[in-house]
Parts: structure tokens; sequence; C-alpha cells
């Protein structure tokens, strides 16, 4: 007899060690944001310096698809979990306790374990819960901003609550990421083991030479650049125009929460579109005008202007990812053009923060900074009209 069809509260039961792995996923990068001025006064690091610290670890969601197939070699799909989540802990510690080039290389031992965990927890999914990998995708990337929200929110008043300074911010993410790697040893233990993580080397090099494709792999990229240029000095940016330090981490981080919330339902009614490009195109022209009323309005209106700029990064960026499935024929093509995606996308990304950062250094002015997310905000949705069009790529060479 056929097993019975999974139930969808079975199923997020069963998603419970992704769920967990989640939440360890954002909150090392996303923390350094708010502590940037406190980093800033105290280390007497220019903007360019600070923002290389979260570039570093965007070049290494870049390079992650890359290193897989090497990463495939620890074990299989749980065992590379459990050891990336191992990996993330231990760089969060010796952020917390190191020096100067310690937290420049905790950095990027942190970019390389979630780097790890990004391209991994889709297999998990894959391998685990096929059948229902729409609603488990959706939840553990809600749990990654939710607790990515909740990082940001945090990491000023655990700043200043002891002589302990920014280190103490370190150490929830410490006891979360050591809490999360013993679950999963734990759970390892009690597991058969696979000698290897089936991953596939093969890449559809066609792809590089199809105009969808760079459209969706640029569209990826500007969504990118968009989040991290923006995410990392969002706070300062709001500390200049009156805000409290504190404050501006909870408008950062209570923002990016509805975001995540909110975005999060964009691919299960974007699915039964069959042509995104006119949705992709307005969404880039309201996070455009969003970030333009963030460079001329004041108060608390920008609140407001946040708000839509944050929904709609959580739009695009769950989008992004749809597009690399539903423009693509079978899995293998899914894969090879999410690898392209992601590569290209992640390393246009990696260059933002320090553009935007170079940008002040340069002006003293964050309002002419902010003109660089404009103009980012209006590419996105006109190469998003271009990738949201209903057609498959089609791929007839299939070597290598």
């Amino acid at each position: 007899m056929p097993n019975p069809a999974v139930t969808n509260q079975q199923a997020i039961v069963k998603g419970l060690p992704i769920f967990i792995a989640a939440i360890n996923m954002r909150a090392g990068l996303t923390i350094m944001s708010p502590l940037i001025p406190i980093l800033k006064e105290q280390y007497h690091l220019s903007s360019f310096l600070l923002s290389f610290l979260t570039s570093l670890t965007v070049l290494c969601f870049a390079g992650s698809a890359f290193l897989m197939p090497l990463v495939g070699k620890i074990g299989g799909t749980n065992r590379v979990i459990s050891v990336a989540l191992i990996v993330l802990t231990v760089a969060i510690f010796l952020r917390a306790i190191g020096n100067i080039p310690m937290l420049f290389i905790s950095s990027l031992t942190v970019g390389i374990a979630i780097a790890v965990l990004n391209f991994s927890l889709p297999v998990w999914v894959k391998e685990n819960v096929a059948e229902h990998s729409g609603l488990i995708t959706g939840i553990y990337i809600t749990i990654m901003g939710v607790f990515a929200a909740t990082s940001v929110a945090v990491a000023v008043p655990l700043a200043r609550a002891t002589s302990w300074g920014w280190r103490l911010a370190m150490v929830p993410w410490i006891v979360i990421g050591l809490a999360s790697s013993l679950w999963w040893m734990v759970r390892n233990s009690k597991s058969p083991r696979d000698s290897h993580m089936p991953i596939s080397a093969t890449f559809h090099r066609e792809l590089l030479h199809k105009p969808g494709a760079w459209s969706i792999a640029i569209f990826f990229g500007l969504q990118s650049m968009l989040f991290y240029g923006t995410a990392t000095w969002l706070p300062t940016i709001l500390v200049s125009k009156g805000f409290s330090l504190s404050n501006a981490g909870y408008a950062v981080s209570i923002t990016g929460l509805l975001g995540s919330v909110i975005g999060i339902v964009a691919p299960h009614y974007s699915s039964k579109l069959r042509n995104l490009r006119v949705f992709l195109a307005i969404t880039g022209a309201i996070i455009s005008i969003s970030f333009g009323f963030l460079i001329i309005d004041h108060g608390w209106r920008l609140i407001i202007w946040l708000l839509i700029s944050n929904i709609g990064l959580s739009i695009t960026f769950p989008l992004s990812l749809l597009l690399t499935v539903t423009r693509s024929v079978e899995a293998g093509e899914t894969r090879s053009l999410s690898i392209m995606a992601q590569s290209v996308g992640y390393l246009m990304a990696a260059f933002a923060p320090g553009i935007v950062g170079a940008i002040y250094d340069s002006t003293q002015n964050w309002g002419v900074a902010l003109i660089f997310p404009v103009i980012l905000g209006i590419l996105l949705g006109a190469v998003g009209y271009f990738a949201g069009k209903p057609e498959k790529i089609l791929i007839l060479n299939l070597e290598k």
C-alpha cells in the first residue's frame, strides 16, 4: 500500500531540525549593524572598514555554491549542518573575546558557516519533506527574519548593560548556537550516518549565454545589494536624523520583522501569477520611492518609509528564489540557475555596504549616500520587468 500523505502539521513537526538551524542563520551577520557606531567610536575604524565586516560575510555567500562539493565530503546533509552550526558558534565566540584582527577573521568564518547552511537547508528539505517544500521553506525563512530582527533589537541594550560593552551582545547567540549544535549532535548520534551529501558537480554552462538567466542573476544581485547595503547603515542613518541608538535599533528591528511576516506570503500568491513582470517592476519602484523619502523626511514618519522598504525587500528576496524554480524546466537546471543567481548576486551585494560607506566618508552626508539605494531600486524594477517573464529558460546542450 502507498504511504499516507503527510499533513501540513506533520510536515512542520518533521521540519523541526532545520527550524532550529534557521534560528542561527542571520543573527551572526545582522547583529553587527547596530553596533557599528560603538565599534567606530571604540576602535576609530573608517566607515569603509566597518562595512567590510559585512562584505566579508556576503563574499562567502557568493562562493558557497562552488564550495559545496568539497563540503559534502564531510558526510551526509545532517552532519554538514551540524558541523556548520558548531563552526558558526565558535566563530561568534571568538568574535566576542578577540581583538580587531579577530573581528575580521571571525566575520569571515561566520560567513563560511552561514554560506554552508544557506545551501544545505534546501537540500535537507528536498531529502525529508519535498512534498511540503514551499511550506517548510517559508517557515524557516520567516524564522531567519524574526531572529535577525531580534538580534538588531537587543544588540545595543546589551552592549550598554555592563562593562563588557558590545561583546555582551554576542552572548545570547553563543548560547543559542551551543544549544542548537548540541541538539543536532545528539540527533545525529541516533540516526544512521550517510557517506556524503548528494550534490551533483554538474553546472549547465549554457546558462551563461542566456539573457533570461542573467536577468534573474542581476535581479537577485540588486535586491541583495539593497538589503546588505542599507541594513549595515540604517541604524547609523537614523541616529543622524535624531533617533537614539537604541530606538534606531528597535525601529530597524520591528520594521524588519513586520516586513518578513508580510513578505512571506509573496511566493504563495505570486506563484499563481503567470507573468511577474509588472509586479516586480512596481515593487522596485516602491522600494526606490521609500528610500527617497528616507532622504527628505524626518521624525516618526521615517518608520513608515522604513517599513515600506522592508516589505518590498522581503517580497523580492523569496521571489528571486522563486524565479529560479518557475523559469527552469527540470531539477538540475534549477540547481544550476540557483548557483548562478546566488553567486553573481551575492558577489554584487558584497560591494554595496562599502559603496554606501565610501560615499558617506567622502561627502559626510547620509542623504547623498542614500541616493545609491534609490538608483538600485529603479534598476531593480527595470531588471525585474525582464526577469519576471513567464517563458522557460531552455537548455539544449546538457554537457558540463
